[in-house]
């Protein structure tokens, strides 16, 4: 499987715009023979907190029907962020995930189970419930967003599961040491292949230096974008399952021990 990593300077909360520069790189991705293309958290806005201008209706999102077209013409499964605004009965929005096949057909859909208090997410945003996997070119992916990545535990239920996960982000590059350091270390732990897209560049006050990168299943970077707006291609393959049948962490998990603890 070829991923791009699509490392988008988004223009802040202006959709036209942001899905000019997306386009592109779609397009890129589609001629250099990628199979999917990924993008960051709230790919066409920035990390927004104004969801009554930015939010959209989830049954007919404009976001989603855009990236429909897109992947369509250039016959490549897209992966994207964007945000939704309240459901029915629900008082708060959703921080979605969607990835669309060549064909324009949804293959998932994920809404962030963590969102990001620390920064007012969680007051405009509430998480999601559903781990959410999909079959994509004879891989097993999981899904999740920014803040997620500070929970294993997450990752170890996806994994069950799933030999490649793709976690897509805003993360400020204050912070990006903790960025890197967590991709590869939940690679690690779960023997899976890790895509992380963050977006570059600054808006509203905070600077993002990219770092988007690829993890293999024992934690080797197999590529990395920093410190510009660009697409990166890697290779997947499925050594993943081999690399567990060999070298078989999870048949010493605890895990019965570890919820009775949890719930002490």
């Amino acid at each position: 499987m070829k991923v791009a990593l699509g490392q988008i300077d988004m223009v802040w909360e202006d959709k036209e715009a942001s899905l000019n520069k997306a386009e592109n790189m779609v397009k890129e991705a589609a001629s250099a023979g990628a199979d999917i293309i990924i993008f960051p958290e709230m790919t066409l806005t920035g990390f927004s907190m104004n969801l009554d201008e930015i939010g959209e209706d989830a049954s007919c999102a404009q976001s989603v029907e855009a990236m429909k077209k897109i992947a369509i013409q250039n016959n490549i499964a897209t992966g994207f962020g964007w945000p939704a605004l309240p459901e029915p009965g629900c008082q708060k929005g959703t921080n979605r995930f969607t990835v669309i096949g060549s064909d324009g057909n949804i293959l998932a859909d994920y809404k962030k189970i963590h969102p990001f208090t620390y920064g007012g997410e969680s007051d405009v945003y509430e998480g999601g419930n559903e781990i959410v996997t999909f079959q994509f070119s004879g891989h097993t992916i999981s899904l999740f967003i920014c803040y997620d990545l500070r929970f294993p535990e997450l990752f170890q239920l996806a994994s069950k599961n799933a030999d490649v996960i793709f976690v897509i982000a805003n993360w400020p590059s204050n912070r990006s040491v903790h960025w890197t350091t967590l991709l590869r270390a939940r690679a690690i732990e779960t023997q899976s292949y890790v895509v992380g897209v963050n977006c570059y560049g600054s808006r509203d006050n905070m600077d993002y230096s990219g770092d988007s990168l690829v993890v293999d299943s024992i934690g080797n970077i197999l590529g990395q974008i920093s410190g510009r707006e660009g697409v990166l291609i890697c290779d997947i393959d499925d050594r993943a399952w081999s690399l567990r049948d060999k070298f078989n962490v999870r048949k010493d998990r605890r895990t019965n021990f570890y919820i009775e603890e949890y719930l002490k």
